[in-house]
């Protein structure tokens, strides 16, 4: 059975962009532009391994990931961060809040890869 992966990115072209990276490797990958709409796509869709942007319009990966804790929603599912932003403080609240990686944009696709196949 495939793993699944929903990938959260306000830019609809980077999305596709890691579909296109992720998808030949066996992963089943569903894009979400709207971070509004990620508990209903978790519901929907239950993946395995979850991919946010943290800048977004009205709500960023952080503000996404904290209503999760708040709500003890997903705490077990593991989570990666892509953002243009190389900030160690950044870097440390993204752990603190349960992030398992935090990569910066752009990155190598096949370090990328590793990276994902090490949640599995």
């Amino acid at each position: 059975m495939k793993k699944k992966i929903l990938a959260i990115d306000d830019e609809k072209s980077f999305l596709e962009t890691l579909k296109d990276i992720l998808e030949p490797e066996g992963y089943e990958v569903q894009t979400l532009s709207d971070p509004v709409k990620t508990e209903k796509y978790i519901k929907k869709f239950n993946p395995d391994l979850l991919i946010l942007d943290v800048l977004m319009p009205v709500r960023s990966g952080f503000n996404v990931v904290e209503e999760f804790r708040e709500k003890g929603l997903y705490q077990d599912l593991p989570k990666i961060f892509l953002t243009c932003l190389d900030d160690s403080v950044e870097r440390m609240t993204a752990k603190a809040c349960g992030v398992g990686k935090y990569i910066v944009k752009p990155f190598e696709p096949e370090k990328f890869i590793d990276i994902v196949n090490s949640f599995f």
